[in-house]
Order: C-alpha cells, then sequence, then structure tokens
C-alpha cells in the first residue's frame, strides 16, 4: 500500500525541472551573432572589420548610442554613428598607411563631416601625418594644422588587438567574446525568467515558488548562453565554418527559387535584422544564419548536457545509457527550437508589419521566441516518447527498486498502516532527481534507502503510545479460562 502510493508519484518526484529557455537560446545567440561582422574576421580586411565591431561594442558598453550604417556599404559613408557623429574606422599596419587610407587618388581626405578612427598604438604619429595633410591643404575645410585632433580619434584597441580579435583561440579575441556575451546573456537573464515563471504558473505553481524557481533557472540560462556564445563565436572565425555558410547557401537558393520560399527567406531575415531586406542580400544573411544556428545549437546541447556527463563520467550518480538519452533529448528539443525560431520570426515579421505601432522586428524577436519555445517542446518530447520505448529512465528504475529497499525498514520497525502513511509523505518530500541520483551510484542501493530512511522511522515509532503489560495475575486467570474451555471441549467430545 506505501508503495503502491509512491509509485504514483513517479512521474512528479523522478524528473527534473525543465528549463523552457533552453530550446530558445541556441537561436537567440545565433542571430546576435548574426548581427555583427563576424563573417568577414576571416576575410582579407578583417582587421578593420574586427576593430570596428570592437570600438562599437566599448561604445555600447559606455553607453552610448551606436548605430553601425557602414554595413550598408555606402560608399565613403560612415561605419558607425555614435550619439550623433559619424566615425570612420581604419586599421592598417602601420600609421602612414592608416591615414593614407582615408584620402582619394587626388590625396583629399574622402570622409568630409567625419572622425577618423585610428588603432591607439597609432595616434599620435597618425595626429602629425594629418596635421600634415592638413598644411598641403588635402583636407577640405580645414588650415589649421592643430585641428588635426578633432578630426582623427584614438580607437579603443590597438592595431594587434583588432588582428587578434578577427582569430580565433587569442586572449583578445576571448576578451572580446566576453565582452560581448555580457550583453546577450544579461538579456537571456530577462527572456528565461520571464518564460519560465509564465510556465511555472500556468502550471499551477503559486507565486513565491515560481519566483524562485524562474530565479535559479534565469541564472542557469544566462551563464549557458554566455558559454555558448563566447565557444560560437570562436568556432566562427575559423574558414571551416565560413566554407559551411557556402553549403548553406545553395539550400537557401533551392527554397528562394518559389515565391512562396522568396518570401519566407526575406521575413526570416528581416526578423533577424530588423530591418526590411531583400533579394541575394536575405539569402546570403539566412545562409550565415542557418550556418551559425548548426553551430550554436551543437554547443548549446554541449553546454546543458555537460552537467549529465559529469554525473556519468566522474560521480557515477547516472548510467551512461540515460546520458546518451539526455544527450538526444536535450539536442532535439534545441535543433527544434532553432527550426521553430526560423518559423515563428518570419511569421512574427510578416504579422508585425501589418499591425501598427509593433513593426516586423518587435514581431520578429516575439515570434522567435514562441516559435522556438513550440519547436523545442514538440521535439523534446516525440525524441523522449521515442527513447522511452527503447532506455528506461535511471530514475524509473530506482523507484522501481523502491520497494524491496524500503520493505525490511517496515518489518523491522513493525509499522502500522497509518505509520506506514506517514512515511509514505517523508517519501514524498525526500526522494527527488538528487536523491534518485545518490541511490544509483550507492555500491548497496537497500543500504542507502535504510539508512536513509531509518531515521524517519525512529521518529515515527517514538510517536507510540506506551504500553503497560497486564498484572501476571490477570495473564493467569485468562490461561486458567482457556484451560477449562479445552477440558470441556474433551469432555463433549468423548
Amino acid at each position: 500500500m506505501l508503495l503502491a502510493k509512491f509509485y504514483c508519484k513517479d512521474k512528479e518526484m523522478s524528473e527534473k525541472k525543465k528549463n523552457a529557455y533552453h530550446s530558445v537560446s541556441g537561436p537567440t545567440v545565433a542571430a546576435d551573432i548574426e548581427k555583427t561582422q563576424i563573417n568577414k574576421f576571416h576575410t582579407k580586411g578583417g582587421t578593420g572589420f574586427a576593430a570596428e565591431e570592437a570600438n562599437a561594442l566599448n561604445d555600447r558598453l559606455r553607453g552610448h548610442k551606436v548605430d553601425q550604417v557602414g554595413t550598408g556599404n555606402k560608399l565613403n559613408g560612415a561605419d558607425r554613428v555614435v550619439d550623433g557623429f559619424s566615425i570612420q574606422t581604419k586599421y592598417f599596419d602601420s600609421a602612414r598607411a592608416t591615414v593614407n587610407s582615408a584620402f582619394d587618388n587626388q590625396g583629399n581626405y574622402r570622409y568630409s563631416g567625419q572622425l577618423l578612427e585610428v588603432p591607439s598604438d597609432q595616434y599620435e604619429e597618425c595626429l602629425k601625418l594629418m596635421r600634415k595633410k592638413i598644411e598641403a591643404g588635402k583636407v577640405p575645410g580645414m588650415e589649421d594644422p592643430n585641428e588635426a585632433e578633432t578630426i582623427v580619434k584614438k580607437g579603443d584597441v590597438s592595431y594587434k588587438q583588432a588582428k587578434n580579435i578577427a582569430k580565433a583561440g587569442n586572449i583578445d579575441s576571448l576578451i572580446f567574446d566576453m565582452k560581448s556575451q555580457c550583453v546577450t546573456s544579461s538579456y537571456a537573464f530577462a527572456i528565461s525568467f520571464s518564460v519560465n515563471f509564465a510556465k511555472m504558473k500556468w502550471d499551477g505553481k503559486n507565486t513565491e515558488e515560481a519566483l524562485k524557481d524562474s530565479v535559479s533557472m534565469a541564472l542557469q540560462s544566462g551563464a549557458a548562453s554566455f558559454v555558448t556564445g563566447i565557444a560560437a563565436a570562436q568556432i566562427l572565425r575559423t574558414r571551416t565554418a565560413a566554407v559551411g555558410v557556402v553549403f548553406m547557401r545553395d539550400g537557401v537558393k533551392a527554397v528562394a527559387q518559389t515565391e512562396i520560399g522568396k518570401g519566407a527567406v526575406e521575413r526570416v531575415a528581416q526578423a533577424s535584422l530588423g530591418k526590411a531586406v531583400y533579394g541575394a542580400a536575405a539569402t546570403n544573411h539566412v545562409a550565415k544564419l542557418l550556418r551559425t544556428n548548426v553551430v550554436t545549437s551543437a554547443v548549446t546541447t554541449v553546454v546543458i548536457s555537460a552537467p549529465d556527463f559529469y554525473r556519468a563520467a566522474f560521480s557515477g550518480s547516472i548510467s551512461w545509457a540515460q546520458f546518451a538519452k539526455n544527450l538526444t533529448v536535450n539536442g532535439a528539443g534545441v535543433a527544434g527550437g532553432a527550426g521553430g525560431w526560423m518559423a515563428g520570426a518570419a511569421g512574427g515579421a510578416a504579422l508585425g508589419s501589418a499591425i501598427p505601432l509593433v513593426g516586423t522586428a518587435v514581431g520578429g524577436v516575439v515570434g522567435g521566441i514562441l516559435g522556438a519555445l513550440a519547436g523545442g517542446t514538440a521535439a523534446s518530447a516525440a525524441s523522449k516518447y521515442i527513447l522511452d520505448g527503447l532506455i528506461e529512465d535511471d530514475a524509473k528504475e530506482m523507484i522501481r527498486l523502491l520497494p524491496g529497499c524500503l520493505q525490511p525498514l517496515a518489518t523491522d520497525y513493525m509499522l502500522s498502516e497509518p505509520e506506514t502513511k506517514e512515511l509514505a509523505e517523508t517519501l514524498k518530500t525526500r526522494v527527488d532527481a538528487s536523491f534518485l541520483r545518490d541511490m544509483y551510484k550507492s555500491s548497496s542501493r537497500k543500504s542507502f534507502v535504510y539508512d536513509a530512511f531509518e531515521p524517519a522511522c525512529e521518529d515515527i515509532i517514538k510517536k507510540r503510545p506506551k504500553i503497560s503489560l497486564p498484572a501476571p495475575s490477570q495473564v493467569q486467570s485468562l490461561l486458567s479460562k482457556i484451560e477449562e474451555e479445552v477440558i470441556a471441549q474433551e469432555v463433549l467430545a468423548t
């Protein structure tokens, strides 16, 4: 009876609380990375693009309003506008090459009204060269050489640092990625908290419990997003990752050959970038986004599965079969989330563009999150359903073994039915995922369960009322009565 009642709590106690944000994490990180110029870091001018991103990031971290308008590749246009000031970034291996790159074939300054941002280690030399350019009349509107300081801006990183940022596997690029992901992971905390809090309230939890659990999950999400973003950004700097875009582009082009497919590709691109993108530009962006999603999905799966790997490889609290099952379910959920984000973002962007005050960007973000949640949940459920028929969860196995482990306790302590019910209540509060993992890795599971609940049994029997034995005369009187009854029955029988 105790064990039958306990077993019906199987699912409730054996499954860990699921973080709904896991399916959103990968595509969210991918979308943020694709808003940068990381895909150009491996090109010939990669150092300059890396410098643009590094200096723009530092401006944002200082609280300035930054608009990176240079991604539109307008001739002689600014790379970014910071608090209304237009900035042109030039990073070459020498101060002379840096300054000369800002002048046209006739030797005239070609970025009128823009500040010239140069490597921090070349700043003083660049000032001297700009003064000479002004003296020679090569800077329209300027005659005083001292005005060079009003046009030359010292960048936040040196040429060497920018060169390192463009490459993977060095301190400078890791620091840049860490700073960048600090921003992204703060968004992850907010989104994760909102999503999980709403989900728990819908599941019937009270506000205090939902608040506590959703904050805990949000912290986990922020940390996972931080690590995922850094690892993915490092991988995307490699030429191998760049080759992946070529394969993705062929697939996207095939989809875009139909009107429906073309519209879907353009909507996904618009949702990702927050602005209208068409034709080849949309195709190229979606190809890069798909490639990045593959990388971030793989990294996200590894990151969220790391605790299970530790439990299987080092603590021995779960089996390798359980690890493989969890890894598969996690991977399916993340992949489903990426696909759901694409579909949801495209649909949300289309809906947002049709509704006043909403817009493509907001519609794409909301649609992407909802799509990722739906896709990730469906994919996880489907994969778990299939694997449940092939591999039994460790937790379910442990719960199945609990009856045999608890029986010696009930026998040794001679528990009554009411006392058994009281022990069952204790089990409900004590047996959770952590307990079942400890039980799994125990060398003697019967002893583990016995030792775990023996104190509870001792507390239960302490509540028993004291029993006083009857007087010997009472016992003797009863025995005499029984003896007389037996003799009378024998007489009647004869």
